[in-house]
């Protein structure tokens, strides 16, 4: 048996061995993250050899072992304990043995291979041949083997020198666990189908019977029975309305196999139930407040930081051509991803990732808009600003256009058209009034460009301030008025406003001022006259 103070020093190793194989999966080689994290793992793992050497890391029965002790439920169910027995099972290993007199280089080295996939690895030849021709030789694989004799009782079948326990025996005690899952998965399977029954008590009594089914298993065989009976859940979530406490355990069940489909990569399966939980909490499956707060408690659960990191990964990379399956999921996690996507639209500097993250927020929709409006301020890069532009006007709407006001004034004009052009987009019945609260802030090219729009949205009410800027226009260049008052003889004629018709026929057949020169350029008057001929042509069709 461990002492306490041993397997508490064991645990935070782990944790930090976690933290370096994350590190490297998301930081460039020399990032300083990877540095600082190897020198503590290193001093940890020295400290542990020191006062238990070997220090061994088994896999038995889909549990992980340390020492040749099984973890308390509480420690296994850790963060730490869950990633590194998944990194066991997804590279086939049933043990690593770290040895008395370890190097930290060679740690180090240990730690980079076993944060790259299976396939990467046999590409390389498979992690032992590694470790051979690296000639890492106090890090030993596979030293151990471990069998499971039930839930409470584990031994190891490591040479003996007495008490040998003999291999038939084993092989006994192995079937008869065996046939006792295989009883209780036929009869969760016969449970399954009454857990749809129309009849509420009916319902009841087999999702209660299923809870204790579940509990009677040690964890990773709750997660297989799960996942074994997860269509049928699926669908009870779909049909349940009613929140008891076998509701609440079987999610926390359900969750528990989706946490495993991520950390195996098996996205696919996770995809059914995900749908469900992200339709109920977004209210498109019409449930009570309490299931909808399970479903939202699952999801944000889910969408972890470790989670988020696998997804990510496969999302950006396709590196086992999941990416599909992925960005489906990471829609289902809804509102629970935004802060993170975002912040991958302002900090990441692959544009390929960056646009992809902007895809996934146009996926999430409506719901997206309070956290997009809240970062619009000064404090940011003007590159994330004109992508929070651009995605509002492709899930806004007339109300969140406001938000973009600030964006117009912006001193970058890339800033200032996608604002332009997302406010034309979404602001409907607001644009006009939007458009013509910064005209006269902005400086002579965008104020072009808004008079241009304020034209093709038919803005009546810009008529008047149209006007008033046409014959006294602001102080300019010469060639920047014409420019300008041009611009506005063309809005004007597309909004076809009559009121306007006073001031062009002025302009159209304005004289020369005592013979010498015209008040209106040539261009300007032409201007007029199109506009001035177009509306009364607009007029006589419409009295028709």
């Amino acid at each position: 048996m461990l002492e306490a103070q041993v397997k508490m020093k064991i645990m935070d190793a782990l944790g930090v061995m976690h933290t370096a194989i994350k590190n490297v999966i998301l930081y460039p080689p020399a990032s300083p993250a990877i540095a600082n994290t190897m020198e503590r793992l290193y001093f940890i793992f020295r400290d542990v050899l020191n006062q238990k050497a070997p220090f061994i890391i088994a896999e038995s029965e889909k549990q992980l072992l340390v020492c040749g002790e099984p973890l308390e439920i509480k420690e296994r169910e850790s963060i730490q304990a869950v990633a590194i027995l998944q990194i066991l099972m997804k590279l086939d290993m049933k043990s690593i043995s770290f040895n008395a007199g370890l190097e930290k280089e060679d740690l180090s080295a240990f730690i980079r291979y076993l944060s790259k996939s299976p396939d990467e690895l046999k590409e390389e030849g498979g992690l032992r041949k590694i470790m051979e021709q690296k000639n890492i030789l106090h890090i030993m694989l596979d030293e151990k083997k471990y069998v499971s004799m039930d839930k409470d009782q584990i031994i190891t079948s490591e040479p003996a020198i007495d008490h040998e326990i003999p291999e038939s025996q084993i092989a006994s005690d192995k079937e008869q666990l065996q046939q006792s899952i295989a009883g209780i998965e036929q009869e969760a399977s016969r449970l399954a189908d009454e857990l749809l029954d129309k009849n509420t008590d009916i319902r009841s009594r087999a999702a209660a019977r299923i809870v204790e089914l579940i509990e009677s298993l040690a964890t990773e065989q709750q997660i297989e029975l799960v996942g074994s009976l997860s269509g049928g859940i699926t669908q009870w979530l779909e049909w349940e309305t009613d929140v008891t406490l076998s509701y609440q355990k079987i999610g926390n069940s359900l969750q528990k196999f989706l946490q495993r489909c991520i950390l195996l990569e098996r996205f696919d399966e996770a995809l059914p139930p995900l749908g469900v939980l992200h339709k109920i909490n977004t209210g498109s499956l019409k449930k009570d407040d309490a299931i909808r707060s399970i479903s939202a408690a699952i999801i944000k659960n889910l969408a972890s930081e470790d989670n988020l990191l696998i997804l990510f990964k496969e999302y950006n990379t396709n590196a086992h051509n999941k990416q599909s399956d992925v960005n489906q999921i990471l829609l289902d996690f809804d509102e629970a991803i935004l802060e993170k996507t975002l912040d991958v639209i302002r900090d990441v500097s692959d544009s390929n990732e960056r646009v992809r993250a902007i895809h996934l927020i146009i996926g999430i929709g409506k719901r997206a808009i309070p956290a997009i409006t809240g970062r619009i301020h000064d404090n940011v890069p003007w590159y994330y600003l004109r992508n929070l532009a651009y995605v509002l006007g492709r899930i806004g709407d007339e109300s969140s256009a406001w938000a973009l006001k600030p964006l117009l004034l912006h001193q970058n004009e890339k800033v200032q058209m996608e604002a332009l052009k997302s406010i034309f987009q979404i602001g409907a019945s607001q644009r006009g009034t939007l458009f013509l609260s910064v005209l006269d802030q902005v400086d002579t090219p965008f104020r072009l460009n808004i008079i241009e729009i304020l034209g093709k949205v038919k803005c009546s009410e810009a008529v008047s301030d149209l006007l008033k800027m046409l014959k006294k226009p602001p102080k300019m260049t010469p060639i920047e008025q014409t420019a300008l008052q041009e611009k506005i003889c063309a809005a004007l004629d597309v909004i076809g406003s009559p009121e306007a018709i006073p001031t062009l026929s002025e302009i159209a057949e304005a004289k020369s001022f005592l013979g010498i020169r015209w008040y209106y350029t040539v261009e300007l008057r032409h201007a007029a006259k199109r506009a001035l001929e177009s509306i009364k042509r607009k007029q006589k069709t419409s009295r028709k």
